[in-house]
């Protein structure tokens, strides 16, 4: 059976596989469209980096979390984690996604979250760059976001993990020569709902300076 799929003034005849499905063939990145419909957000620290917390810790300053507060009408898609040494003494260790429900919207004393050092991500669609004006820009992001400043929340436990990123090989070491490189792709399996945070933590402490960056998407619920 042969499908003809309207594209713009032209009818394209759609093309099946040898078990009847139906073969496609991408025009654009794996993340293009997602950007275009609502925007593809990141946070990372500044190029010098920041240590990032072992996972019972209190300050998640490193851990670049996004917090999607009761009431933001959105579902937050997490896209890509990525990362990377900078500098420091690092260890043997593995990274992950914690997550953690039950964290409502209020900051402040009695709740999860005591403090929220809120910043702005960057919008895939560039339109302001460390202050240069461009085209195009998309919407802003509708939950909290935190890069660097003072984030402090409740002790975390080991029940909060969620999916492993990866882990560096690198023992005790403070030069330069060693590599550590993460590049991780969530693939559209976690979607972190309003009333949940997520955060990237160790299993060890270390000293290491990591380059930390978490991509995501938010579809209105």
């Amino acid at each position: 059976m042969n499908i003809q799929i309207q594209f713009g003034n032209k009818p394209v005849e759609a093309v099946g596989g040898a078990e009847g499905q139906q073969l496609v063939d991408s025009v654009h990145g794996k993340y293009y469209q997602a950007n275009q419909e609502y925007s593809v957000f990141s946070h990372a620290p500044t190029p010098l980096g920041l240590a990032i917390p072992i996972y019972t810790d209190t300050a998640l300053a490193g851990a670049m979390p996004i917090w999607n507060p009761i009431g933001s009408g959105v579902k937050v898609v997490l896209a890509k984690a990525h990362i990377s040494r900078v500098s420091g003494t690092a260890a043997v260790v593995n990274f992950g996604l914690y997550a953690r429900n039950g964290m409502g919207s209020v900051i402040g004393t009695g709740q999860q979250a005591t403090a929220f050092a809120e910043t702005v991500p960057i919008n895939g669609q560039l339109g302001l760059v460390n202050s240069i004006a461009g085209t195009g820009g998309g919407p802003t992001s509708r939950v909290k976001s935190s890069r660097a400043g003072t984030v402090t929340v409740t002790a975390g436990v080991a029940a909060e993990f969620v999916e492993a990123l990866g882990g560096s090989g690198i023992e005790a070491n403070a030069t330069t020569n060693g590599i550590s490189l993460i590049n991780h792709d969530f693939d559209g399996r976690i979607e972190v709902y309003p009333g949940t945070m997520v955060w990237v933590a160790s299993v060890l402490a270390s000293v290491a300076l990591y380059m930390t960056q978490l991509s995501w998407y938010e579809i209105s619920l």
